[in-house]
């Protein structure tokens, strides 16, 4: 039930929520039927699924308030802790709900031998810059605080991913731990946004792009998140992690980008420049210290022509082998990540 609630939860702001522009209202009413198909087909055949539990995580900067959060534990016993994964789902901050990626996070709880929290956020236009991140982050901090006591997880053993806007949010996580005993060790980034500086109508287009796109008069929604936010602070990191200081994020970082996705400019400038960076402090690293886990290691997988959101298209709308290619990439980045720092999958 709290899902489906989460689900019409934009429907409901935009009828009776005060204070939310007209401009986002229509748009919200108009993407409900788009939305109710995309979660009918992701989520509905996970209703009766027990492949995971649900958890109610407090939100220390929301007093009395609690977000959800899915969590997908291995079906066998482990002689020793396991590694923690956070994973945060997509829906450009105005839909989305953590159910709709329950395939990818059973699968890496299979693949990687980790426990999985799958965690979920407020959304714009009602809950506008930095609400998002800030549940993001005070989940993530609960979760962490409480894996060892709760799922036998080892928080000091921390990888995140995320799908679209969640890859923005779990830059935001990690940046929020640099600095604390359980650093983030990796990052596996899926279609990930990171320069909200420049509104969705302005980015350049790749080569690739549709030249007519049927839903874009949604587009103004895919800013309702950051509008507010972009004159006040332009330089924010946590909105745009182009800007992060690369200690802040985790030593080990795999983007997968789509080709033809309107984010390709931005997420290659940012990953180009996390090369260089990576050079320059793996370079000054002590010949006494273990490289595997400590050395910089940033890679990005460009597939071409495939557009944003492509790895959840049906089969018969995209090319199969690259979408295995891909989630193959992606969890065997996760295994080198755990190998790196000492565990393996039994």
């Amino acid at each position: 039930m709290a899902a489906l609630l989460q689900c019409i939860q934009p429907i409901y702001d935009a009828i009776f929520c005060p204070g939310i522009p007209f401009k986002y209202r229509w748009r919200l009413l108009t993407l409900a039927p788009i939305n109710a198909l995309a979660y009918s087909f992701k989520w509905l055949p996970w209703v009766f699924s027990r492949s995971y539990s649900v958890v109610r995580i407090p939100l220390c900067r929301s007093p009395g308030r609690s977000g959800r959060a899915l969590i997908f534990t291995p079906k066998s016993p482990s002689r020793s802790l396991r590694p923690l994964h956070i994973h945060v789902h997509g829906g450009g901050f105005i839909g989305g709900i953590p159910e709709l990626d329950n395939a990818f996070c059973k699968r890496m709880v299979e693949e990687t031998g980790a426990v999985v929290a799958s965690i979920s956020y407020r959304l714009a236009p009602r809950y506008p810059f930095p609400t998002a991140h800030q549940n993001a982050q005070d989940a993530a901090a609960y979760i962490v605080e409480n894996a060892e006591r709760l799922w036998g997880a080892n928080p000091k053993l921390l990888t995140l991913s995320g799908c679209s806007v969640g890859s923005n949010l779990a830059l935001a996580i990690s940046q929020s731990l640099s600095d604390t005993e359980t650093p983030a060790k990796g990052a596996l980034m899926i279609d990930n946004p990171v320069d909200f500086r420049i509104p969705p109508w302005e980015k350049p287009r790749p080569p690739g792009f549709p030249k007519t796109d049927p839903l874009a008069f949604i587009v103004p929604l895919f800013d309702a998140y950051a509008e507010s936010a972009r004159s006040q602070r332009f330089e924010n990191s946590l909105l745009n992690p182009i800007l992060a200081d690369i200690r802040t994020l985790p030593r080990k970082m795999l983007f997968i980008i789509a080709g033809a996705d309107i984010l390709l400019h931005e997420v290659t400038t940012f990953v180009e420049r996390l090369k260089k960076e990576a050079v320059v402090l793996n370079s000054q690293l002590d010949n006494s210290t273990d490289n595997a886990s400590a050395s910089y290691e940033i890679q990005g997988l460009v597939f071409d022509n495939m557009l944003h959101g492509w790895l959840d298209l049906p089969s018969f709308i995209i090319d199969e082998n690259m979408r295995v290619r891909a989630l193959s990439a992606s969890y065997d980045f996760i295994r080198r990540v755990h190998a790196n720092n000492g565990w393996r999958k039994e």
